[in-house]
């Protein structure tokens, strides 16, 4: 019984992972078949993405040094949080 149950198990993990890697397109795939005007929106965009992710990231390490908790010196607590 216990070895249906993983040989059971092991068949639906395998065949997840396989219609993954054959139904669902890459990130090369998917800008080829976009066209030329939505292409270049996305590569805009893309930069534009970045750039707040890095903003964010650097937030998060200025705020992972700080012994406060994250609401006191998240974003818009710049100077050091509530009065209370």
């Amino acid at each position: 019984m216990r070895k249906v149950a993983i040989v059971s198990f092991a068949g639906i993990v395998g065949t997840g992972l396989l219609l993954r890697y054959t139904i669902v397109p890459d990130e090369e795939k998917m800008l080829r078949s976009l066209s030329p005007e939505t292409r270049a929106i996305y590569e805009r965009n893309k930069v534009q993405r970045r750039e707040q992710h890095d903003k964010i990231m650097e937030q998060m390490i200025e705020s992972a040094k700080s012994d406060k908790p994250i609401w006191k010196v998240g974003p818009g607590n710049h100077n050091g949080g509530s009065k209370t």
